[in-house]
C-alpha cells in the first residue's frame, strides 16, 4: 500500500470505528465519511451523475454482482474469451446458456473493433471484456467497441473490468458514455485488500447477490468497512493524479526490458524469448504496465521460484489461478502451444519500479535461464 493510503487507514481504524448505517451521532459521522469519499471518486473518475456506485470486496465480487445481478438467468452473454477467471468462471456459473465466445476476433489480445459480428438473433444482451487484459496488457478501447457494438447489436450493454486501467490509462468524462458497468479493485492502485468497487449505470436493476440490511440501495447489504472506503478514495484519486507520470515511467521500464531482452538473445543463442504481449507503444492498444514473455523449454514456475531467492517477484498468469497445473487459459487463447504458454513469466511494474530494478530482474534471469537449460534439454530429450 502507498504509505499515504496506510496513513488513512489506520487513522480511520483508530476514530472511525461507528457504524455508518446507525442513526447516532458517531455513526452519521462515519456515514458523511463514506459519502465524501464516494465523491472523491466520483470526480477523479470524471463519473456522470446517472452511474451508481456499490463498495465491495473487491473486483471479483462487482464482477460476479453486476453479470449474475443484471444476467442471470435468462440473458444472453457474450465475451472475448480472455477475460479474468472471476468474469470467464461466473458466465460459466449462470445459466443464461453458454456465453458467445468473439475468440476468433482477438488480436494481439484485444477485440478486433471490425470483426465484432453476432448470429443473426443471437439475443445478445451483455458484452463482457477486460479493459486491460490482466495478462498481457492489451486495451479494450470502449468508445469503438460502443460504437461498434450498437451497431450489431442495438440492446446489448458493454461491462468493463477496469482492475488493471485506473492509474495506467486516462479515464474522462466521455469515456462512460458507452459503458454500463466497470469494476475496480483497491490492491491494484496501492490501496488495501478486500475492497473495491462497482459502478454502474443507475438507470439498470441488480439483482443482490448479499441480502441482508438492505445497505446501499439493497444491491449490496452489509456494515461499510469505512476505514478500507477511506483507503479505496485515496488509492483512486492518487492514482488519477500519478496516471500521466506513470505512463512516462512505465514506457521508460518496458522499453529498458524488452531491449534487454533483444541484447540477451544475442548473447546467448541458447535463449529465445518470444514476447506475448504487444510491442507497440501505443496506450490505446497496450497498457506498458504489463509484459507477457516465453522462454521454452524452461518452466515459467522453476524459474519464478529462482527468482523468488533474489527478493524478484514476477506473475505466471492470473494470481487466482495460481495453483493451477493447467497453462494460461489467455495464453492459450491467443495461439500459444501448452509448452509455451506454460514457459512465460508476466512482469507487471509499479510506479515505485526503477531502472536498476529491471536491470537486475535482467541480469538474474539470464544466470537462472542459463542453469537450468540443460537440465530441461535432458527433460525434453527423455520424453
Amino acid at each position: 500500500m502507498d504509505p499515504e493510503v496506510i496513513d488513512v487507514v489506520a487513522n480511520s481504524m483508530r476514530h472511525d470505528f461507528a457504524n455508518p448505517g446507525t442513526v447516532y451521532k458517531i455513526g452519521m459521522d462515519a456515514r458523511v465519511l463514506v459519502e465524501d469519499a464516494t465523491q472523491v471518486i466520483r470526480e477523479s473518475l470524471n463519473l456522470p451523475n446517472k452511474f451508481r456506485i456499490i463498495f465491495t470486496s473487491g473486483a471479483s465480487e462487482a464482477n460476479n454482482l453486476f453479470i449474475k445481478g443484471l444476467a442471470y438467468p435468462a440473458r444472453k452473454i457474450a465475451c472475448l474469451g480472455l477475460e479474468h477467471p472471476s468474469v470467464t468462471v461466473t458466465l460459466d456459473a449462470i445459466s443464461g446458456g453458454p456465453p458467445l465466445c468473439l475468440l476468433s476476433s482477438q488480436v494481439e489480445g484485444r477485440l478486433e473493433i471490425s470483426a465484432i459480428t453476432f448470429p443473426e438473433n443471437s439475443g445478445v444482451r451483455l458484452l463482457c471484456l477486460s479493459h486491460v487484459n490482466n495478462e498481457l496488457g492489451s486495451v479494450n478501447d470502449p468508445g469503438q467497441i460502443s460504437q461498434q457494438l450498437a451497431l450489431v447489436a442495438p440492446g446489448a450493454r458493454l461491462f468493463l473490468d477496469g482492475a488493471q486501467a485506473v492509474g495506467k490509462l486516462s479515464i474522462s468524462h466521455g469515456f462512460w458514455d458507452g459503458v454500463a458497468a466497470y469494476s475496480l479493485s483497491g490492491h491494484k492502485i496501492n490501496g488495501p485488500k478486500g475492497i473495491g468497487l462497482l459502478i454502474y449505470d443507475s438507470r439498470l436493476s441488480l439483482a443482490p447477490l448479499i441480502h441482508g440490511g438492505k445497505q446501499q440501495d439493497g444491491v449490496r447489504s452489509g456494515t461499510l468497512p469505512t476505514p478500507l472506503i477511506l483507503g479505496m478514495a485515496r488509492s483512486v484519486k492518487l492514482a488519477v493524479a500519478r496516471q500521466k507520470n506513470n505512463q512516462v515511467h512505465f514506457k521508460n521500464l518496458r522499453r529498458r526490458l524488452l531491449d534487454g531482452f533483444m541484447r540477451l538473445g544475442k548473447e546467448n543463442g541458447d535463449l529465445r524469448i518470444q514476447v506475448n504481449s504487444s510491442v507497440v507503444d501505443d496506450i490505446s492498444v497496450q497498457s506498458s504496465a504489463i509484459v507477457n514473455f516465453s522462454f521454452p523449454p524452461v518452466e515459467g514456475e522453476v524459474l519464478l521460484h529462482h527468482l523468488e531467492g533474489k527478493n524478484i517477484y514476477v506473475g505466471m498468469g492470473s494470481a487466482c489461478s495460481a495453483q493451477s497445473n493447467e497453462p494460461s487459459k489467455i495464453l492459450i487463447g491467443i495461439g500459444l502451444t501448452e509448452e509455451e504458454a506454460r514457459c512465460s513469466l508476466r512482469i507487471s511494474f509499479g510506479f515505485n519500479n526503477t531502472i536498476a530494478e529491471v536491470d537486475s530482474f535482467l541480469r538474474e534471469f539470464a544466470l537462472a535461464y542459463g542453469s537450468l537449460y540443460p537440465s530441461f534439454c535432458q527433460k525434453a530429450v527423455r520424453k
